[in-house]
């Protein structure tokens, strides 16, 4: 996809920030009396977040492990759990922003009381971040190359889905349909998406009895969005909403409906874009801090359960990848997952499965711990020899893309550019 001078990106733009301080305080009683308390490793977890305006609750479990010195001198371990909740102020901050928060432990001090009273103190640190997904168009320039979602066109198609349902019992009335979507799936081909899902439908009418009674149906969809520029590979966001509900019972069992169903596309590609640094806004993004290509070859030699006659397909693929970021490095390890479909001496055909574990590195100058890496895995070859009819030879080679990048936030240039305007063209003159 070419690079248009001030392109339309989706980027996450700063709302605020702000940082909270919270002392925790807990007596507890130990299970034996205690002499020592050698340490208490603590951790936060299962933290939630709600945003209202101006303000964010936040709301999480302080997990704690008390290592102690029993009178025996022997050392006893014991849990505690202490839920927290807090607020910070962030003006702007809206419900449906997206937050993040990154708690810090930053002192445990324990006091014991007496051998069987522990009181502790914890001084926990939230630092909260709220952001809003926004498209702007941005400056290109002489500042940081950074990895962003260019916005390569987004439609809207809207679709009549009309059923007619046999009820389980005569109805006198309808008192209501609630309808949902669900299980949304996307096939992108070329210059259009392919939306499939199903409208979820809960009825609840009146019987004869006098009882309200409930009766689900799902209505499979499908539609399709011309999105000019879009190619497989890019990244597609659909949001759904039902527009209208209407029912007519045209008989005390027979129900029609009809459900008007608005989808909203957009289609995206990440791209990498040096970016002029302005006045504003201020966004979260990743900058590039480098790349590198690597192969590796991996030769393995597996012993078939039964004889066989001939080697049919080996399907590979990469699975359980794991990075660890040393400096101007990056560890890669996982398993190389095969499966291997062969031809037994019945001229039955059978599948092996090989699990081969790898490790390598991939040299990437700039890289230092706590960036970020993505890795894109691919299979360059498999090749392999049937050495005697239960011994089987083969070699993969594989080929590791890694890119490390660092979360910043810049002042970006934004450029407002105006709606389009079709040229004026004067009518033709009449005599």
């Amino acid at each position: 996809m070419s690079v248009v001078t001030n392109p339309l990106v989706k980027m996450d733009v700063v709302i605020g920030e702000n940082t909270r301080q919270i002392l925790s305080e807990t007596t507890l009683t130990l299970p034996v009396p205690a002499i020592k308390i050698r340490d208490i490793v603590a951790r936060v977890q299962d933290i939630t977040t709600e945003v209202i305006e101006n303000k964010i609750i936040v709301q999480g479990t302080l997990h704690k492990q008390i290592f102690f010195v029993g009178t025996d001198n022997v050392v006893r371990h014991i849990a505690e759990d202490v839920p927290f909740s807090t607020f910070l102020e962030i003006p702007g901050a809206l419900p449906g922003m997206d937050v993040q928060v990154h708690p810090t432990i930053e002192a445990v001090i324990p006091i014991l009381l007496n051998p069987t009273t522990l009181l502790q103190k914890v001084v926990l640190e939230i630092f909260v971040k709220v952001t809003e997904k926004r498209q702007i168009n941005i400056a290109l320039g002489d500042g940081p190359l950074i990895r962003v979602n260019e916005v390569v066109g987004e439609g809207t198609v809207q679709t009549l889905e009309e059923t007619v349902v046999t009820l389980n019992c005569p109805a006198i009335k309808i008192d209501a349909i609630d309808a949902t979507v669900e299980d949304i799936t996307f096939e992108l081909i070329e210059d259009k998406v392919i939306v499939q899902g199903i409208i979820h439908k809960q009825i609840f009418y009146i019987c004869e009895d006098n009882i309200e009674h409930h009766q689900a149906e799902d209505v499979p969809f499908s539609v399709f969005v011309d999105i000019p520029g879009a190619t497989e590979g890019m990244d597609v966001q659909v949001h759904p909403t039902v527009e209208f509900v209407a029912f007519t019972l045209e008989t005390p069992t027979t129900l029609r409906q009809k459900v008007v169903l608005e989808l909203f596309v957009k289609v995206t590609e990440r791209v990498q874009l040096q970016v002029a640094l302005g006045t504003g806004p201020l966004v979260k993004t990743e900058a590039v801090r480098g790349e590198n290509t690597a192969q590796f070859l991996s030769e393995t030699t597996v012993t078939l359960p039964v004889p066989a006659i001939k080697v049919r397909e080996i399907d590979t693929r990469l699975e359980n990848i794991t990075t660890e970021i040393l400096e101007d490095k990056v560890i890669i390890q996982g398993t190389i997952h095969k499966q291997i479909f062969f031809i037994d001496t019945d001229n039955v055909e059978r599948e092996f499965t090989e699990l081969v574990p790898f490790s390598t590195f991939v040299d990437v100058p700039g890289a230092e711990d706590g960036f970020n890496v993505e890795v894109v895995p691919r299979i360059e070859f498999v090749g392999f020899n049937l050495l005697t009819e239960t011994e089987l030879e083969q070699k993969v080679v594989v080929e590791l893309f890694v890119k490390v990048t660092e979360t910043v936030q810049i002042l970006v240039e934004e450029v407002i550019v105006p709606p389009y305007v079709p040229p004026y063209i004067p009518p033709n003159d009449i005599d």
